[in-house]
């Protein structure tokens, strides 16, 4: 089985592989063990007339996994017939190498479990003698024993971990967002706790926050961009202050003008 194995950050939402396909529901993404949720798959198309359509392509998650996210993408190709091909009818080349090509792919895939399997008990294989292998298996045993009296030692292991991330003090982003153009060039960093750190860059003195924040006792910080043919003495202000936004005003010698704003707001997020 073709397949490849990826660490999520929280921040990564593309995973890419380089196998060959024929339809998306041949293509297995699993988080963790299990069937994963919330994605969608995008092939590299080989051209129309290719004899495999999909050389490969990516999986975009509708949100980051996590640092603690496994995510495996795997290829899985039913056995079974592709065409049907009719006594009289005229057999087309491409559709035939496509029908070839899928059953190679499928005798692939099979090959690979068998040398997986070959490689795994070609040890047990080559025993000297049974009681060799029983020796050894004991020997694995004892280990096994003298671990698992290591953990129950060190007690409840999810609850280590849980005690862990809920120290006081200690809190990790969760979600984030770059500056792109689809985003109008907001970004933000949201954490564990709730707060939420969000800015951006825009010429517009109504500004739109990316994520809303729970009330209005935020922390604003603005800036603006200032060039050598700008003169007087310049201002910059901010007004109705919401949840959802704010309205940042920019004069020069107390008269309104247009220009870039470089903005900022640190508080909690809204539930």
């Amino acid at each position: 089985m073709q397949k490849v194995s990826y660490m999520g950050n929280g921040v990564t939402t593309e995973f890419a592989f380089n196998f060959p396909y024929f339809e998306n529901s041949d293509i297995i993404v699993n988080k963790n063990g299990t069937i994963a949720t919330g994605y969608n798959i995008v092939g590299t198309s080989a051209g129309l007339d290719a004899d495999i359509p999909y050389t490969g392509g990516k999986v975009v998650f509708e949100t980051a996994p996590t640092a603690l996210d496994n995510i495996t993408i795997a290829r899985s190709l039913p056995l079974s017939r592709v065409v049907d091909y009719q006594p009289l009818a005229k057999i087309d080349p491409t559709t035939l190498n496509q029908d070839m090509n899928y059953m190679m792919e499928v005798l692939k895939d099979l090959q690979d479990e068998l040398d997986g399997l070959t490689t795994q008990y070609s040890e047990i294989a080559n025993k000297e003698s049974t009681a060799v292998l029983l020796a050894e298996m004991a020997e694995i045993h004892s280990e096994i024993v003298t671990v698992a009296a290591q953990i129950t030692a060190l007690g409840d292991v999810s609850q280590i971990r849980s005690d862990i991330t809920t120290l006081q003090g200690y809190d990790y982003v969760v979600e984030s967002q770059s500056p792109t153009a689809d985003n109008n060039y907001t970004w933000y960093r949201k954490y564990k706790s709730g707060w939420i750190e969000q800015g951006g860059v825009s010429t517009s003195h109504e500004i739109t926050f990316p994520v809303t924040m729970a009330d209005t006792n935020y922390t604003v910080l603005c800036g603006m961009k200032i060039s050598s043919s700008n003169t007087g003495n310049p201002t910059i202000t901010y007004d109705n202050k919401a949840t959802t936004g704010i309205m940042i005003l920019l004069r020069w010698d107390g008269t309104g003008t247009t220009g870039e704003r470089c903005w900022q707001v640190s508080g909690f997020a809204a539930a």
